[in-house]
């Protein structure tokens, strides 16, 4: 076994979605996990299961990073649409590389994290270090208000040695002062500096 941070999600409000909106999210998310599996030292296995419900490992390090690339991915998606996240850490096996026959217990208090959610705030780590705890609901009032456009710009931004501004505003054909005002917008230099202090300190 080793240390993993375990995400169990699942889709907000799934069955209010158009058709073909579920595969979109799914996708959109799909995606995110193989950027996030490029990282330094990192993997990321990706599953979906229960129709709107969904699992990811990834190294313990980057859970609070992590979180945010999947919230944001999602949020590309359409502006009503997000996801829930129960966080949980520990130990963990993972089969092949895969979560297929996945087994510890990171997986067993992901589970419990997602479904002792409420409505607000929509990602928890109750067996995480106090930093996690913290950051997660701040992080969750600044994601509640991101728009489809500050989203995509967050989830290019956030990413470990992500692009600077002006490679971004070609990317989307977007002026740099515009990029700008969508990542101050979307609070992604607060979030940064969050992902470095949790990245940084001995908790993981």
């Amino acid at each position: 076994m080793k240390n993993l941070a375990v995400f169990t999600g699942d889709i907000v409000r799934s069955s209010d979605l158009e058709a073909g909106s579920l595969d979109d999210i799914f996708a959109a998310l799909e995606a995110a996990a193989q950027v996030i599996a490029e990282w330094p030292d990192s993997t990321a296995p990706f599953a979906r299961f229960r129709g709107d419900g969904w699992q990811m490992a990834l190294p313990t390090r980057f859970a609070l990073r992590g979180a945010l690339i999947l919230r944001a991915a999602v949020r590309t998606t359409g502006k009503a649409r997000d996801t829930r996240i129960g966080i949980g850490l520990g130990q963990g096996t993972l089969q092949n590389g895969d979560l297929a026959g996945a087994d510890g217990p990171a997986f067993v208090l992901s589970g419990r994290a997602l479904d002792s959610l409420k409505r607000t705030p929509l990602m928890a780590a109750p067996n995480g270090p106090a930093i996690l705890r913290a950051a997660l609901p701040l992080a969750d009032h600044i994601i509640q208000g991101w728009t489809p456009k500050q989203a995509q710009v967050a989830q290019a931004l956030l990413a470990p040695d992500g692009p600077t501004h002006e490679a971004l505003a070609q990317i989307f054909g977007r002026s740099r002062q515009m990029v700008q005002k969508q990542a101050d917008a979307a609070g992604v230099s607060a979030l940064l500096d969050c992902c470095t202090v949790f990245e940084d300190s001995k908790c993981n």
